[in-house]
């Protein structure tokens, strides 16, 4: 096992005092006065040896662990859940922190996890909070909060807790207006059964009432189909039986075939569902985006064009999101509220402005 480097070795390299390396590489104020090439000295012969400062130290000495937790849902989307990680990851490089990762599939699976990072002593927490029909573990991180551990949500499921999303509204009402200002009139809003709750469906809700004020506008029609997915009531987050996709292909269909109804357009809250819909227009022979165009709110999963056209959509601003929950974590009590953060439109193939 190779030998751990100390500032002993890095101050003998250099041919300096521990002391001056130490106020070299701990960056903070000192009595002792260093030139900047004897600072330049010191940081090269750390480079030099391969220096590794001890984290165990360095938290003694400022009383932090250079640790943050995030609680982020073992199910949902695999593309949405890696790139904010990796934003969040990288974020937290960024301020010299380590990332400790507790996926939870259950309600009680998050409070053991909430409890082994407080346990941990992490500077702060990053969660993307498990709900169900019945409860969330609000409480229990509102008690962390209150305890002095920064708690940051991605989303709006704790009310009048700090986080941070994507502007969900505003989503709704570009992608409405994009569609109306193209000349289309029967713009139908596919979304998920929760829409009208803006506790179980923070996003869906934004969303539908974003594209309900363009309608109202535009003097519209207000068309909104949701679909119904199948799900673990019991304490788990939303578990699917079959896809997103197929679930919004079948019942999309079947109303549409009992209704007769023709929409020139879709607006879906994600991939997921604009999906379904496009297997419906491919199946009845509608061209994309010439008979109907689809603008999706959110790139939860992507498959390729070869299957179905690219949809034109409002892609997860990631690494936004990351560095913004990231610093509301380092610099607690500079805001109160949820962040949102504005998402830009990224032009495809299923509508052409």
């Amino acid at each position: 096992m190779r030998e751990r480097k100390t500032i002993s070795d890095v101050a003998e390299k250099a041919g300096v005092s521990r002391s001056l390396v130490s106020a070299v590489l701990s960056g903070r104020k000192s009595t002792i006065r260093v030139s900047e090439a004897t600072r330049e000295k010191v940081l090269q012969a750390a480079r030099e040896i391969n220096y590794r400062p001890s984290l165990i130290a360095k938290s003694l000495l400022s009383r932090r662990s250079f640790l943050l937790a995030y609680l982020c849902t073992g199910g949902g989307s695999w593309g949405v859940s890696t790139r904010l990680l990796r934003s969040i990851q990288n974020a937290c490089r960024l301020h010299d922190y380590s990332l400790v990762i507790y996926p939870s599939d259950s309600l009680e699976e998050e409070e053991r996890n909430l409890h082994a990072a407080l346990e941990r002593q992490v500077d702060g927490i990053i969660v993307s909070p498990l709900m169900n029909i019945e409860k969330t573990n609000e409480k229990l991180f509102r008690k962390a909060a209150e305890s002095g551990v920064p708690v940051i949500q991605i989303g709006e499921t704790f009310s009048g807790s700090p986080g941070v999303t994507r502007d969900f509204t505003q989503i709704g009402r570009d992608s409405a207006r994009l569609l109306a200002e193209s000349g289309r009139r029967n713009i139908m809003m596919i979304t998920y059964e929760n829409y009208l709750d803006p506790k179980m469906g923070p996003a869906s809700n934004a969303e539908y009432r974003g594209y309900c004020s363009v309608m109202e506008e535009y003097g519209y029609p207000v068309e909104v189909f949701p679909v119904q997915l199948l799900r673990v009531v019991k304490n788990s987050n939303l578990s699917y039986k079959s896809s997103v996709t197929e679930a919004a292909f079948h019942q999309l269909r079947a109303y549409l075939e009992k209704t007769g109804k023709r929409p020139d357009a879709f607006l879906a809250c994600s991939h997921s569902l604009a999906y379904g819909a496009g297997f419906f227009c491919r199946e009845k022979g509608w061209s994309i985006p010439e008979d109907t165009a689809i603008i999706s709110c959110s790139d939860d999963i992507v498959i390729p064009s070869l299957v179905l056209p690219a949809l034109s959509c409002f892609p997860l601003a990631a690494t936004e999101i990351g560095i913004s929950a990231v610093e509301q974590c380092l610099n607690p009590g500079v805001n109160h509220d949820v962040i949102r953060i504005p998402q830009m439109y990224q032009d495809a193939s299923s509508f052409v402005k």
